[in-house]
């Protein structure tokens, strides 16, 4: 499907796999017939983050059809974490927002990111063979995908109890903008998969992007943020990059 009118422009926008389209201020995110009910998911968590306080996209139309669907909404100001120069500033900055979200009242949130959902996630990936290997460390690519899931069960009942907190549920720094001069986030985007969750499991994805692309600076993230459990981290780790495809 695509978006209505002309003068739409496209654009490679995260790893959904919607196409994405830009025209002036406006974002289009189209699907076929077999993703509306995911775009129709991510729909609902942008119109609810408007809500809350905190910078994101606003719904401008939803178009649905037997032919698929189409997101119509807002640009969100600002440039991506991943694209400006690390600082303290920025990530205190990132922190902050971060947190802000953690603290929202988990009861207030409609959405949920149930573990054993995700892990059915992951198991329907891995047996449909479609893990992505750009997504894995080196190390795990030497292994099969079967062969990381099952490090997946086998380290699930020594997972302490979930520390539940509103979660983006994609905690990458591309989905996080933020005012290139003062360095105040200006939006949240790419909010499919955001819900009540362990809060490791965003901060996993965080830590893991940090240690990649700007090493030695995770512990003064956390130093704003506040403390985190290893073990969590490097299961959420883990398991993150089996429930994409």
């Amino acid at each position: 499907m695509e978006p209505p009118g002309s003068g739409w422009e496209p654009v490679i926008v995260g790893e959904s796999a919607t196409e994405v389209y830009r025209r002036g201020d406006a974002f289009a995110k189209c699907c076929g017939a077999a993703g509306v009910l995911e775009l129709r998911d991510e729909r609902d968590r942008v119109e609810w983050l408007s809500g809350i306080g905190l910078p994101g996209a606003g719904v401008l139309d939803w178009i649905e059809s037997v032919d698929g669907a189409c997101l119509l909404t807002t640009a969100v100001p600002g440039v991506a974490a991943a694209d400006l120069p690390w600082s303290s500033a920025l990530s205190d900055s990132l922190a902050a927002v971060i947190r802000s979200l953690h603290e929202f009242p988990v009861e207030k949130c409609p959405f949920q990111r149930r573990l054993e959902d995700v892990i059915s996630q992951a198991e329907d990936v891995v047996r449909r063979g479609a893990v992505n290997p750009d997504f894995l460390t080196d190390e795990w690519r030497q292994l099969r995908p079967e062969e990381l899931l099952a490090r997946v069960h086998a380290e699930l009942p020594e997972v302490p109890q979930a520390d539940l907190v509103v979660c983006h549920g994609d905690a990458c720094l591309p989905n996080f903008l933020f005012d290139p001069d003062t360095l105040a986030c200006t939006g949240l985007i790419d909010l499919g998969r955001l819900g009540v969750a362990d809060r490791h499991s965003d901060l996993a994805l965080v830590r893991a992007q940090l240690d990649d692309q700007h090493p030695g600076t995770a512990s003064a993230f956390f130093d704003t943020y506040g403390p985190a459990d290893s073990r969590r981290l490097a299961f959420y780790h883990l398991l993150d990059p089996l429930t994409w495809g």
